[in-house]
């Protein structure tokens, strides 16, 4: 189970399914003094955003923990082909940008002592359209 592009991969963290938006489009509205109705142009899809909630866990201190989230956010930028895989299922998607990883909540020591410091967040992409 992992998510790579180039550097960037979450390793043996857990995660969950690639989520994707609609992919943008360009689109502009105009109306016009003294007639009814609107012009709508519209272009072609650009690209769309990519996500997947990730939990690194294992981590002996939060200072550990805080310093992989910093060297994964220090390839914000990188781009490439993005692949997703789970078993022996394998998603890949072509020309993404590595948006960089998102806590949703503050790092908690897990209270059993088995899975260390941890923490819920979200790993992003940009997906774009060639």
């Amino acid at each position: 189970m992992s998510i790579i592009l180039g550097a960037v991969t979450t390793g043996t963290a857990l995660h969950g399914t690639i989520k994707s938006t609609p992919f943008n489009q360009s689109r502009t509205v105009q109306t016009f003094f003294g007639l009814i109705g609107e012009l709508h142009l519209n272009g072609r899809a650009h690209g769309r955003d990519l996500s997947a909630w990730v939990l690194p866990y294992g981590y002996a201190t939060d200072a550990l923990l805080q310093t992989d989230i910093a060297v994964m956010n220090a390839l914000i930028g990188a781009s490439g082909t993005m692949t997703w895989t789970f078993g022996a299922l394998t998603t890949t998607y072509l020309n993404c940008v590595f948006d960089g990883f998102e806590l949703e909540e503050d790092p908690w020591l897990d209270g059993s002592g088995v899975n260390g410091w941890q923490v819920m967040g979200r790993i992003k992409f940009r997906h774009i359209l060639q």
